[in-house]
C-alpha cells in the first residue's frame, strides 16, 4: 500500500523539459519584445507672436521684460549613447544661479535660464524622453557658457533564453 502524495507534490514532479523551457522563454522574452524607446524630442515654447489676444490681456506689466527672446547664439543639442543621453546647451551670458533644471511627469526635462544683464534674455526648452531615461538621476555642470546635462538610461531587460518554436 503506497502512501498518498502530499498536495504540493505536483510542483515537485518533473515536467516535460521542452514545455517548461518554452514557458520560461515566453515569460522572460516579454521584456525584450517591448518597443524600442523613443528618441528624445525637444519641445519649444510658442513664439510671442503666436499667442492669443486673451493671453495679452491677462499678462502682468512686467511679463514683456521676462518673456523676451533668448540671445540668438543659444542652442540645445542631444547626443545618445548606450548608457546615457547628453544634452549640450549653449548659454553665453547666463549665470549659474539663473539656470533651473526640473523634471515633469517622469518623462520631461525642463531647462530654463534667465539673464537680466544687457543683451540677456530668457531661454526655455522642454525635452521629452522615452521610458528608458532615468530622470531621477540627472546630473548637470555649467562652465559659464556650456551647460552639459547627463540623463542616464535604464538598462533594458535582455533575455538570455532562446525562443524555440
Amino acid at each position: 500500500m503506497s502512501s498518498p502524495l502530499p498536495p504540493y507534490s505536483r510542483f515537485l514532479q518533473p515536467e516535460d523539459p521542452i514545455s517548461s523551457t518554452r514557458a520560461l522563454s515566453r515569460a522572460t522574452s516579454s521584456a525584450s519584445n517591448m518597443p524600442t524607446p523613443e528618441a528624445p524630442v525637444i519641445l519649444t515654447p510658442p513664439p510671442q507672436n503666436e499667442r492669443s489676444d486673451d493671453d495679452a490681456q491677462r499678462r502682468a506689466p512686467y511679463d514683456s521684460f521676462l518673456c523676451h527672446a533668448p540671445p540668438p547664439d543659444t542652442w540645445i543639442a542631444v547626443e545618445t549613447s548606450q548608457s546615457e543621453y547628453s544634452l549640450l546647451v549653449r548659454l553665453p551670458g547666463f549665470r549659474r544661479d539663473g539656470i533651473t533644471i526640473a523634471t515633469r511627469r517622469r518623462r520631461i526635462l525642463h531647462v530654463a535660464a534667465d539673464s537680466w544683464e544687457p543683451g540677456g534674455g530668457h531661454f526655455e526648452r522642454r525635452v521629452s524622453f522615452g521610458y528608458d531615461a532615468d530622470l531621477a538621476q540627472v546630473r548637470a555642470e555649467f562652465d559659464g557658457e556650456m551647460l552639459r546635462i547627463v540623463v542616464p538610461r535604464r538598462p533594458l531587460a535582455v533575455s538570455s533564453w532562446s525562443n524555440p518554436q
